[in-house]
């Protein structure tokens, strides 16, 4: 924990230097382009797996929709230090795409073996749960192409 609150500390002090080395070599202008380029792309990540989220919530309902499980998990991660102004963080946010350094981010995270998130067993009707109307509330609609009974 000291190690973590040490590094949390020091991120923006290693920010400003990350920064002044590349506004050094590219120009402070693209540097500050290139920031700005980056941190929309960061945003625009995110917002895909809210929209992936949002759809998955219409289709299956509940909470366990908004999970970032898996690989989604460590995409809302990088996304979210691409977000972040800053090199170091979007070296860090990039790395978090590359599927071997994930692996090893699951586990440092966890401190040990990755869990496999399981899924709630849905009922054998294929509804999630039973919508109790009353009379006034509904109406009987026929399915299209087939004929009333």
């Amino acid at each position: 924990m000291p190690r973590l609150l040490a590094l949390l500390f020091a991120l923006p002090v290693l920010e400003l230097i990350v920064f002044a080395l590349v506004a050094s070599a590219i120009g402070l202008g693209k540097a500050i382009l290139l920031q700005v380029a980056i941190s929309a792309i960061g945003l625009a990540m995110l917002g895909s797996l809210f929209s992936e989220a949002k759809g998955r919530l219409s289709r299956e309902g509940g909470f366990t929709a908004f999970a970032l499980d898996g690989t989604k998990g460590l995409r809302g991660l990088a996304g979210l230090l691409l977000a972040m102004p800053g090199f170091v963080t979007d070296a860090l946010g990039v790395l978090a795409l590359v599927p071997e350094f994930r692996q090893g981010l699951r586990r440092f995270i966890r401190g040990g073996e990755p869990v496999v998130a399981t899924r709630r067993p849905r009922p054998p009707s294929g509804r999630a749960e039973m919508l109790d109307l009353e009379t006034g509330e509904w109406r009987e609609v026929q399915p299209t192409g087939r004929a009333k009974v």
